[in-house]
């Protein structure tokens, strides 16, 4: 397992896709960062298990099904929504009503944020008509993957901010290692330092699509990644990614997808 294999889709459309006969290799590790804009849906295989973290936007739905269908995968492990933003979880109410899953892991935010919206609720409705395992993110908690493993993270504190409630996990594959930031900002990345969390990584995806309010100084040299991942739409209305990212990684030599 020293020698890993990342493969990084950035796809123009996920629809209309066929169903492959792909043959489950658990000598690889691989993760598709699917094409949902300017939000999140990561898909992550080995041999017979995967795991999707978040599943885009509201009509993204079929997008995600479709394309983790075609990798082959009759099945989740797992399902992550990393936080309650509708960019995250707008489309996993589809995907779970498409795609058995065996376990789903969720933040539980604090009651002054819990959300009120239509997608929040048609995701509660989903997981409570599937009948899925429903588990809190707790620090800590060690999950198997195949021949890999993922730990929880993060939330390690309690924010008034849905982006710092982001679920954050981290993949283990050999002596390979994934970050996976969901939308944490500077106050979940600073939590997490405090608490000890191990963050270091070979690869990260960058929390809140680039946004200048994550990925600190600190932080980016506590993780010393390789490689980088911006989950972003093309034109999109926030200015993400941000310059001043984009610098902070051009000067640590990170190569960025």
């Amino acid at each position: 397992l020293s020698v890993f294999l990342l493969i990084i889709l950035f796809l123009s459309s996920c629809s209309g896709l066929q169903e492959l006969s792909v043959k489950p290799d658990s000598s690889e590790l691989r993760i598709h960062i699917i094409d949902v804009g300017n939000a999140d849906a990561v898909l992550v295989l080995n041999g017979d298990s995967a795991m999707l973290i978040d599943a885009g936007e509201n009509n993204d739905g079929d997008d995600v099904a479709n394309f983790i269908l075609s990798q082959g995968v009759k099945s989740l492990d797992y399902a992550i929504a990393t936080h309650p933003d509708a960019d995250h979880i707008g489309g996993m109410d589809v995907v779970i009503s498409r795609v058995p899953v065996k376990k789903f892991i969720m933040p539980i935010m604090p009651e002054s944020i819990t959300p009120t919206t239509r997608t929040y609720i048609d995701l509660l409705k989903a997981l409570d008509s599937s009948g899925v395992e429903v588990a809190e993110a707790v620090p800590n908690s060690r999950f198997a993957l195949g021949k890999a493993e993922f730990t929880i993270l993060a939330p390690v504190a309690e924010f008034e901010s849905t982006n710092n409630m982001s679920v954050v996990l981290r993949v283990d594959f050999g002596k390979r290692r994934f970050l996976f930031m969901g939308d944490a900002e500077k106050e979940e990345e600073d939590s997490l330092l405090k608490s000890g969390a191990d963050v270091k990584a070979d690869f990260i995806k960058i929390g809140h699509h680039g946004s200048s309010s994550s990925t600190t100084s600190e932080f980016l040299a506590a993780v010393s990644p390789k490689y980088a991942v911006i989950s972003v739409g093309k034109n999109n209305d926030y200015g993400h990614p941000a310059k001043t990212t984009m610098d902070k990684l051009k000067n640590e030599n990170i190569i960025v997808y």
